[in-house]
């Protein structure tokens, strides 16, 4: 299991190899979370993941560490910042720098990659390909409903994307992480109902959301839609 600074940092910041490294050598890391963080991050970049590879799978972590901050200006920055986070109270200015800024220049994830995206769990980097308007943001949407562990924080990006009337296909990718989120946690907001039910029926979002949601919370129109398709054995 990982510690609780390094389950903070996963979703709290977009590390970079320096910043990874310098918390090994002050100790605030084991190897085995330095380990685990440089092999999410190197999921995360992918093809550019460069550092990332090399700490994932190093035998000689104090040395690769050192030489990744020996040029390295203010590592230490990103952990005073998760520290904060740690207490339930990060600065905006941290959580700024370390987080959204990163995210909005897309440094983030690699964004020509579809196995990289299939694992995004940070929603902001979700906000920042929305706002960017990235070929592939469905793609990341669609893995943050697979790996986010709180639907709180996919939901909202699954209504802004079913409300895209101009993308169908991320429309489309929207139907299918909202399916996911019904599948994994069994829930739904309104807001993503109302969205859907302007859209044809039929989607996998209609059938999960039937199976994996209680029905009590679902609206008229689905079980509409889905109580002749019972009835009549129709799948």
């Amino acid at each position: 299991m990982p510690s609780e600074l390094a389950d903070t940092a996963r979703y709290a910041a977009a590390l970079e190899p320096a910043e990874l490294a310098w918390a090994y050598l002050d100790g605030r890391l084991d190897a085995e979370d330095t380990q685990w963080l440089a092999f999410l991050r190197r999921c995360d970049l992918d093809t550019v993941a460069g550092a990332f590879t090399v700490l994932e799978h190093s035998e000689r972590l104090d040395e690769d560490c050192r030489e990744l901050t020996a040029d390295a200006h203010g590592p230490d920055r990103v952990w005073t910042y998760l520290d904060d986070c740690l207490t339930g109270r990060p600065s905006a200015e941290g959580r700024r720098e370390f987080l959204l800024d990163r995210a909005a220049a897309g440094l983030g994830m690699d964004w020509s990659s579809t196995s990289a995206l299939m694992g995004t769990d940070r929603p902001e980097e979700v906000d920042a390909a929305l706002d960017r308007g990235e070929p592939l943001a469905g793609v990341a949407l669609i893995g943050l409903a697979v790996t986010h562990p709180d639907p709180a924080g996919v939901l909202p990006r699954i209504a802004r994307a079913l409300a895209a009337e101009d993308a169908p296909e991320l429309v489309h990718h929207a139907t299918v992480a909202l399916a996911h989120t019904a599948r994994l946690h069994g829930t739904v907001d309104r807001a993503c109902l109302d969205l859907l039910r302007d859209l044809p029926r039929g989607s996998q979002a209609d059938d999960d959301l039937w199976a994996f949601v209680p029905r009590r919370h679902l609206p008229w129109w689905l079980w509409r839609y889905q109580l002749p398709r019972i009835l009549t054995g129709r799948r």
